[in-house]
């Protein structure tokens, strides 16, 4: 089912999931894409945690760009739409069913912990925290896992806050399963992006002059309004392919510097997915840098003022900041796109490749009855080792097994610049 078939259900100021969508004006500097915003409808209204009322998508045609807007909307719609009293708060000690241990998730080092005013708290095996249901799609068997990563947004209650809730790996879909894939890349991508960043990785650049047309079509609307498009590699041993992509700009009137990245089993649409919404993420700089001041760079202090989405964005629109985020697109390795064409593009192959790291895949379908009823899916994927992408330079995560085996890696060598990710 096309999401757009179902447009009259979802779309309506009085009773629609989305209340309004805008298309958003392309200016002089602006590379052709179509740009919309939705705008949710409040699921505080209904007993429930006000959703994220603002969403957006980017495309190169209408359809794609309304269908992203939407879709978005409604996986964060469905996100929302909880009952607090369904949840289990307990210790991991104490369950009687199959759960994630504490231990696999990629969280805090006890340095973070110690920090004066630092907000979360260690997850242990005795820490009381809500858990919800999801399954594996490892084992196939049900397990419980923290409501916390699962639900957005979240707000602790009678269980120790153990980690920032974010809407990494939620996804909207015309079926379960391709919800779930769509949900299992992003958790894949932010694993890639992460690991990159605070290990400070140069990783191979994309040669732009070999990519297919389709794609070549797509840098050359960055290039068009004198953007230079710096594509990256940053594959990891999931197997799946991840691209980042940057947009450099040149003049101190607009962002020097905005960053995107996809995962995906076919390269190419990684690759698409990536300049998209590289043009989005760009769209929302421009705004950023008109009504924001300039994000002081605060080294020492470890920068408290990126503490949040806006923040990060703006930190990376001054021309200075090319300095601290060189290395992503600097080195001298190149490589090609990956178009054999030959690599199995099925959920289950996605799967394996994550698990042959070791780590557990686990979904949960949130599909309120109403987005049901319209054939569409939500789905939220949670694999508790990929590193997370955490908004607020200080709630960056620091543990896990990923990052710290990453070649000469300490807490001493952890980037000391935030991530330029909204």
């Amino acid at each position: 089912m096309d999401l757009l078939d179902a447009w009259t259900d979802l779309v309506d100021p009085r009773t629609g999931i989305v209340r309004e969508i805008t298309e958003l004006r392309i200016d002089d500097d602006d590379p052709r894409f179509v740009h919309y915003l939705s705008e949710a409808c409040s699921t505080e209204a209904m007993g429930f945690l006000k959703n994220f009322g603002n969403n957006g998508g980017a495309a190169t045609d209408r359809r794609r760009a309304l269908a992203k807007a939407i879709g978005e909307a409604v996986e964060r719609y469905c996100s929302a739409c909880f009952s607090y009293d369904d949840l289990l708060v307990s210790a991991y000690d104490d369950l009687d069913n199959p759960a994630t241990p504490p231990g696999t998730y990629a969280l805090y080092r006890p340095e973070q912990y110690a920090i004066p005013g630092f907000p979360w708290r260690p997850f242990t095996s005795a820490t009381r925290v809500a858990w919800t249901r999801g399954r594996s799609l490892v084992t196939g068997e049900e397990i419980l896992l923290p409501a916390s990563f699962v639900y957005v947004p979240y707000h602790y209650r009678a269980e120790t806050p153990i980690a920032q809730p974010i809407s990494t790996g939620l996804a909207c879909g015309s079926s379960v399963q391709e919800a779930t894939v769509s949900a299992l890349c992003e958790v894949v991508e932010r694993d890639a992006f992460t690991l990159m960043w605070q290990g400070r990785l140069s990783r191979p650049r994309i040669r732009l002059d070999r990519l297919p047309d389709s794609l070549t079509d797509l840098v050359r609307r960055f290039e068009e309004v004198g953007l230079t498009v710096h594509m990256v590699d940053i594959g990891t041993d999931v197997g799946c392919p991840s691209i980042m992509t940057i947009a450099e700009g040149f003049t101190r009137t607009s962002p020097a510097l905005a960053f995107a990245a996809a995962s995906h089993p076919d390269a190419e649409v990684a690759c698409r997915k990536s300049l998209e919404e590289l043009a989005h993420t760009r769209k929302f700089s421009v705004q950023v840098m008109d009504y924001l001041p300039p994000v002081p760079v605060d080294v020492e202090s470890g920068h408290p003022a990126v503490d949040g989405q806006r923040a990060h964005l703006r930190y990376y629109c001054p021309q200075e900041s090319k300095e601290y985020a060189r290395f992503s697109w600097d080195s001298s390795q190149e490589t090609d796109l990956d178009l054999s064409g030959d690599r199995d593009l099925s959920l289950r192959a996605l799967v394996a490749g994550v698990a042959a790291t070791g780590e557990d895949v686990i979904a949960c379908d949130l599909t309120t009855p109403d987005v049901a009823e319209l054939g569409l899916s939500v789905v939220r994927v949670v694999v508790p080792g990929l590193h997370p992408l955490h908004m607020g330079h200080s709630n960056r995560a620091t543990g896990g097994w990923r990052l710290t085996s990453l070649p000469g890696w300490s807490p001493g060598e952890d980037n000391p610049h935030p991530h330029p990710f909204p």
